[in-house]
């Protein structure tokens, strides 16, 4: 671990470079580092050599749920639909109170900065894959999200569905959903649980010690301790979904 890093908590630290100093603690490199000098194309974030993990961090930094823009599609796409709820003034409504096909067609809405960055990430591990001549090399999509904003499950579902919909764009093996206050630079979020969830998109699994040295890097790093929980569990602990 570098000597210069933030600690958790500073404002001089963003989402995406903390989780990075994270996964450095644990054995992991940065591909800017080890490309070719000279090359210009796409590349992802992280190499985990022993490991043979190539990890692209997208940090979700902006809530969909609360732009009127959107809030303004999805009341139309409600009520032309005849399926859709009947809505007097400003209400909230969850994706579970919808339809299904209506709750589907929503989080497409809600999510579809996910949806973007699943097939920017595919790009960018297919290229460091050839860059740095390993084809087989597992490749890792993270995304790391603020508390309060689109929980694991829904992420979990829109990388599916936009794998399922065009396989061919993304060159994914797995992906690491990471919820947390830390590198936020507020300092009431250092107290607040973290969580992580893993999820298949190829079939392949991922790494067993790769967990591990997480685990361990981020006791280091941020004083919380690593356990292991069930996704049902995550909201009675404090987790968005």
């Amino acid at each position: 671990m570098a000597a210069d890093r933030k600690r958790p908590g500073s404002d001089a630290m963003d989402q995406h470079g903390f989780i990075a100093s994270v996964f450095e603690a644990a054995g992991g490199e940065h591909v800017d580092a080890l490309v070719p000098a000279g090359y210009t194309g796409k590349r992802a974030d992280i190499l985990f050599r022993t490991d043979g993990i190539i990890a692209e961090i997208k940090s979700l930094t902006s809530d969909r749920r609360n732009d009127p823009k959107v809030g303004e599609k999805l009341g139309e796409m409600l009520a032309r639909d005849p399926e859709g709820p009947v809505i007097f003034g400003e209400v909230t409504i969850g994706l579970h109170d919808l339809p299904g096909h209506l709750a589907e067609r929503a989080l497409r809405e809600v999510g579809d900065r996910v949806r973007k960055e699943v097939s920017s990430a595919g790009k960018q591990i297919e290229a460091t894959r050839t860059i740095l001549d390993m084809p087989e090399a597992y490749g890792l999509l993270v995304f790391v999200s603020p508390p309060d904003r689109i929980g694991h499950q829904s992420i979990a579902w829109l990388v599916n569905d936009i794998v399922r919909q065009s396989a061919d764009r993304c060159k994914l093996d797995g992906l690491l959903v990471m919820e947390t206050a830390l590198g936020l630079g507020d300092p009431e979020g250092i107290n607040a649980n973290s969580f992580s969830s893993v999820w298949s998109i190829s079939g392949r699994p991922l790494p067993e010690n790769f967990g591990n040295h997480l685990g361990k890097a981020w006791e280091q790093m941020t004083s919380q301790p690593a356990r292991t929980a069930e996704v049902g569990t995550f909201t009675r602990l404090g987790s968005a979904e």
